[in-house]
């Protein structure tokens, strides 16, 4: 499908969102999917590409903020991309219900990202009081992994995948600590710089 198609289907989506977001007394974000608001991952791309080269914000002393406050900095800075007025409230799972999409952002030299108690893979429905009608299963959860590695702290590479795919791409133990954890390694992170990697291919590079 050719980038201007998926770009107008995306931003036709985005509109409904927009308008039902400042019509609705709840945030959409936290609420659950609606399959005629809900985003494919390439639509999702086109609309948070840009993304791409964004430093990690930072207190007035100029340090990067602390990992929660980070992480919901960038829930919020892809919520407004996708056509949210509101940022979705920190600690939900998936952090963007409405659109079954869970977010990270990683400033450290190694990364380790953390999928809670939920195994990415998993075929087991979600159970939650939001999920009782769709049904939806854990590996199917949409993941938006941003790298921004030292010293510059900007975006160097983006990952939109479903559990499914992750599984595909770097695997994740089946065992657990405390949470269920995936390690990305330097050289596939070298490798990837300046690219974003949306459903196992590679979007565009920088």
């Amino acid at each position: 499908m050719r980038k201007a198609t998926i770009l107008s289907e995306a931003n036709r989506k985005k509109q409904l969102i927009y308008r039902k977001d400042l019509e609705d007394a709840n945030v959409l974000a936290n609420q659950r999917p609606e399959a005629s608001m809900l985003y494919r991952l390439e639509e999702i791309a086109v609309l948070v590409e840009d993304l791409m080269g964004i430093d990690a914000p930072r207190d007035e002393d100029g340090r990067i903020l602390e990992v929660r406050p980070k992480g919901h900095w960038f829930e919020f800075e892809v919520a407004k991309r996708l056509g949210y007025n509101y940022p979705p409230v920190a600690g939900l799972f998936p952090d963007i219900r409405h659109q079954v999409l869970e977010i990270k952002h990683h400033t450290g030299k190694s990364v380790t990202v953390d999928f809670g108690r939920y195994h990415p893979g998993s075929d087991e429905i979600i159970n939650e009081v939001w999920n009782q009608e769709l049904q939806l299963h854990v590996n199917e959860i949409r993941y938006l992994i941003a790298l921004a590695p030292p010293p510059e702290h900007k975006i160097t590479t983006l990952i939109l995948l479903t559990g499914a795919q992750i599984m595909d791409v770097f695997g994740v133990s089946p065992k657990a600590t405390i949470k269920y954890q995936m390690g990305i390694s330097n050289q596939w992170r070298e490798e990837h710089r300046g690219k974003m990697l949306v459903g196992e291919s590679v979007w565009h590079s920088l």
